[in-house]
């Protein structure tokens, strides 16, 4: 693309610099004029503001996609109107807090999510424990086939479709399982599911883990539903009595754990896109030089404009004038080609991690603008040099 791109520099910076020429007359004629003269420079000039435009892009829309898609998920996903975890560490919690959350009236109905491992076939699996009576109402988990009836047996399992398909188990099959203890099970498929979003594959009931596990028991976090005619705000006051002696227990909303996982995925966007920020400041400096180096092989011709009366004030606008021009012909081709990417990788993964795509309409503006405002700066020195050149020794240089 860099190579290809000075194929179209010329006509693309005619185009760009057609609003540039009406807004500063001469001196923006001047400057699209010479972005489209030369248009090798123009696209060796904009190439690294190209990558790192390319690389922001694509990370916004393949994270801006995953985002939306994740959240949505969640939204669907789950029923649960709040929930109790450690947030901070995210260290399992004692099964004490599931125990007083069972008991509060102002709940319906309430399940930890406790986690086992074992060995099913010839691969390792987490066996997620809940309450079989429970789980219907606290998570959409997109029954496909079966249903939670069978959770409540002492040897039922319920299982996540692709899991399922890996096994190649179905409603009834049998499954061999060796937990981690070293103790053997046979389990049956009561349920295949289709809807992932807690993060488990495998459902079984808490007697069934008590039955296997003799290990001391921690929850990954716990869930709960108010009761229908109990207020949220009555609801979640006694949530947070109850577990006041858990310093290491937040309560936390359907909506605020939503938009606590999505938060995770924007820090990770911004970290990334402070990294490729750095990689661009430092392509503005190349377009610095380019310009400056420009400005001394136009020496004489910089003379003869000033000659016939050009003032300071317009070369100064027409140098500032053909770094925006060369800064929007970069941003704007690596916007086009950073979306090609960012499509291209949403596409590639699963429908499970990426089901839609997010374009970030704001980063990209941003983009835009930061660059220009950037390439302003850095045409600062050159347009200075530039205007401050005697005539009359600037006419004589060969």
């Amino acid at each position: 693309v860099t190579t290809l791109s000075s194929v179209i520099a010329s006509p693309v910076s005619r185009i760009l610099g057609a609003p540039i020429a009406r807004l500063l007359g001469v001196a923006g004629r001047f400057a699209r004029d010479n972005a489209a003269r030369v248009p090798r420079r123009t696209a060796r000039t904009a190439s690294a503001l190209m990558i790192g435009v390319t690389l922001i892009t694509g990370a916004a829309v393949f994270t801006s996609s995953l985002r939306d898609t994740f959240g949505r998920i969640l939204e669907e996903g789950t029923s649960f109107d709040y929930i109790v975890l450690d947030s901070e560490s995210f260290q399992p919690l004692t099964p004490e807090v599931a125990t007083r959350l069972e008991a509060l009236p102002e709940l319906s109905d309430v399940s930890p999510f406790r986690n086992i491992r074992a060995n099913v076939g010839d691969s390792t699996a987490t066996f997620t424990a809940v309450q079989p009576a429970a789980l219907p109402q606290l998570a959409n988990i997109d029954v496909v086939d079966g249903g939670f009836d069978g959770l409540t047996a002492t040897d039922g399992v319920m299982v996540f479709r692709d899991a399922a398909e890996e096994q190649g188990a179905e409603i009834g099959d049998p499954l061999d399982v060796v937990w981690q203890n070293g103790k053997q099970s046979t389990l049956t498929v009561a349920g295949i599911f289709d809807d992932n979003s807690l993060g488990a594959n495998w459902f079984i009931s808490i007697d069934l883990l008590e039955g296997v596990s003799s290990q001391t028991p921690t929850d990954q976090f716990v869930v709960a539903k108010r009761a229908d005619d109990v207020e949220p705000a009555v609801a979640r006051e006694a949530i947070v009595s109850a577990v006041s002696e858990f310093p290491q227990a937040t309560v936390q909303s359907n909506n605020e754990f939503v938009e606590e996982q999505k938060s995770q995925i924007d820090t990770l966007l911004f970290l990334v896109t402070l990294l490729l920020t750095m990689a661009i400041a430092f392509s503005f400096l190349g377009i610095a030089i380019t310009l400056a180096l420009s400005v001394f092989e136009r020496t004489r011709e910089i003379g003869l404009l000033r000659a016939v009366g050009m003032s300071r004030r317009k070369l100064r606008r027409a140098v500032r004038g053909e770094a925006v021009i060369v800064t929007l012909f970069g941003a704007l081709t690596g916007i086009a080609l950073g979306l090609l990417f960012g499509l291209a990788f949403s596409w590639a993964v699963p429908n499970t991690v990426i089901n839609g795509i997010t374009i970030p309409y704001g980063t990209l503006i941003f983009v835009v603008v930061f660059a220009v405002v950037a390439a302003v700066l850095a045409a600062a020195y050159p347009a200075f040099k530039a205007s401050r050149m005697n005539v009359l020794e600037a006419i004589a240089t060969e």
